[in-house]
């Protein structure tokens, strides 16, 4: 008999066992603290009676290879130890799944809410169906659909994903959820993505019909809302070939359908958590506008308000300070790029705050280097003056982690403690570097948040530096460069939602930029490719572009 883990066993000599979080016929999931970071907590799935290794660590390492911020990040894996318990050491994600969700509603969600999360599994199911192999989920169902903190969707349990291979004659194991299932999961071919389109079809069905499960004649079917019907049935054919060839298609349907429904859905009075989730969304929208697939801050913007000894700008930096940073960019190190691009934009400052022989400093900044922790390398935020008085700037070493969110939340709370003081100043700038992929929670609702702080010069502006290959086309020519827009092509997920998290290039700071011989074309973003050098020192100098008197 194995035995489950209790609260205070250990994993490898790091993880705590804090509460078991679910139980299935495969096995657990459990809180653990971690205790080389701090106490970070972390999902553990642990998987028993394996009698063949190679199902847990195709799983394992089929997790490991994927990045999106709808996925929750592997971090860590044990293999099959004695007992044949194996481990994955996963994001852990507060929050409650779908079917919890639905069940307590009672069995019932608006079609607007529905829609909502159906764009966000169809973005999931793109990137996965979009990779070199396909990967086939094969296992959607609301129970596999978790609804995190701030609503958004994350999928959980890869346990029968697979990799659609070409020259397969079959999948290994033939499996699935009946409820939801393709009927081609039960049969001796091998599953495609088409198998996905026909499990969220069979989810959408559930959810819209108050519970009922796909019957067996199309007879049968239970009424659905009627501008849903067609794409659900046709999503529904039990033969592969018959059924929505691809997710982007189910994805644009879907769209369509935003204008075929009502905005709003009233909420029952005991739903109060998501009534106060979708106000907040609703007070957010209202201060931003629809751009393509992102959404920029609009309103009462001037971003005109000149910086003075008695108003200063503040600058917040941001620096992501992870290990790959020590890889080489051209034949200088990331790490020595940024430092030198940092020490240019903070010189910037100084000569902008200096006449004569006298400095009247005109701006105040933070320099927070981040990596699993934070850390704030001028002990709070000082003016430039009396960082000039230093000498020199703070060392920048590079760690191994990467944690976006808690780099974003200091930064929150700086500004939450800031901005009752300087509401006359300057709109304040967070510029943020980042080197890839974060682990650790999503920092957009955290962006959103702070973008949403404002002061009487206009809401708080958000840039991003990506040192990486973002876009699909090298910038050989960054002076005649028009900048990042609502319709630019991005090479993964992070570009797209780095988009999301950056503010528009305010107008007075486009025109510092000219004056540097940039062409940032209007209406392009506070974000910042850093393939090329010369794109790392403009994303610093547009953090110095404040205007001043």
């Amino acid at each position: 008999m194995i035995v489950m883990l209790s609260p205070g066993d250990w994993i490898g000599n790091r993880y705590r066992i804090d509460k078991l979080l679910a139980k299935g016929g495969m096995g657990c999931v459990y809180l653990a603290k971690d205790t080389k970071l701090g106490d970070k907590a972390w999902a553990v799935k642990e998987i028993l009676q394996f009698s063949n290794n190679e199902a847990f660590l195709e799983e394992a390492r089929l997790l490991t290879q994927l990045s999106h911020p709808n996925i929750p990040h592997v971090t860590d894996y044990f293999e099959p130890d004695a007992e044949g318990r194996c481990y994955l050491v996963m994001e852990y994600i507060r929050g409650s799944t779908l079917q919890s969700r639905f069940d307590a509603d009672p069995r019932t969600l608006p079609p607007p809410e529905i829609l909502r999360y159906a764009l966000q599994i169809c973005d999931i199911l793109a990137y996965l169906h979009g990779q070199p192999k396909p990967v086939v989920f094969r296992d959607l169902k609301p129970s596999n659909i978790m609804i995190d903190e701030y609503d958004n969707i994350k999928l959980i349990d890869f346990g029968i994903a697979r990799k659609f291979d070409q020259g397969k004659p079959g999948d290994t194991v033939q499996m699935g959820t009946i409820a939801f299932a393709a009927p081609e999961q039960f049969t001796k071919g091998q599953t495609d993505p088409r198998a996905d389109i026909y499990a969220l079809g069979a989810v959408l069905y559930y959810l819209l019909t108050g519970g009922s499960f796909v019957p067996r004649t199309r007879e049968s079917f239970a009424p659905l809302p009627p501008a849903w019907t067609r794409l659900i049935q046709r999503m529904l054919e039990p033969e592969p070939a018959n059924r929505v060839q691809a997710i982007e298609e189910v994805r644009e349907q879907l769209k369509l359908l935003t204008d075929g429904e009502p905005a709003e859905a009233p909420a029952p009075p005991d739903r109060m958590r998501t009534t106060m989730l979708q106000e907040e969304e609703r007070t957010w929208l209202r201060t931003m506008q629809l751009a393509g697939d992102s959404l920029f801050p609009v309103g009462a913007q001037s971003y005109t308000v000149k910086a003075s000894q008695s108003h200063p700008a503040l600058i917040l930096y941001l620096l992501d300070v992870s290990g790959s940073m020590s890889l080489t960019n051209g034949h200088k190190k990331r790490i020595d790029i940024v430092a030198e691009s940092l020490n240019v934009a903070l010189r910037q400052m100084v000569f902008r705050s200096t006449k004569g022989s006298r400095i009247s400093a005109r701006y105040r900044v933070a320099i927070i280097a981040y990596s699993d922790d934070v850390n704030d390398l001028l002990g709070g935020i000082k003016s430039i003056d009396a960082l000039m008085n230093t000498g020199m700037l703070p060392v920048l070493a590079t760690h191994r982690f990467t944690d976006t969110a808690k780099a974003f939340l200091y930064a929150e709370s700086l500004l939450r403690a800031e901005l009752p003081r300087i509401q006359d100043c300057p709109a304040p700038l967070v510029c943020h570097m980042t080197d890839g992929v974060y682990t650790g929670e999503d920092p957009e609702p955290i962006v959103r948040r702070i973008m949403n702080m404002s002061v009487k010069d206009g809401n708080v502006l958000v840039e991003n530096i990506f040192i990486g290959d973002v876009l699909e086309h090298e910038i050989e020519q960054p002076k005649r460069w028009a900048g990042i827009r609502e319709n630019t092509s991005f090479r993964d997920e992070y570009g797209c939602k780095l988009r999301k998290m950056s503010s528009v290039i305010p107008e007075s700071y486009r025109d510092m930029m000219r004056e540097a011989n940039y062409n940032l074309a209007a209406g392009s973003l506070l974000m910042f490719p850093g393939t090329h050098p010369d794109l790392v020192s403009l994303g610093f100098q547009m953090s110095a572009a404040t205007p001043i008197h």
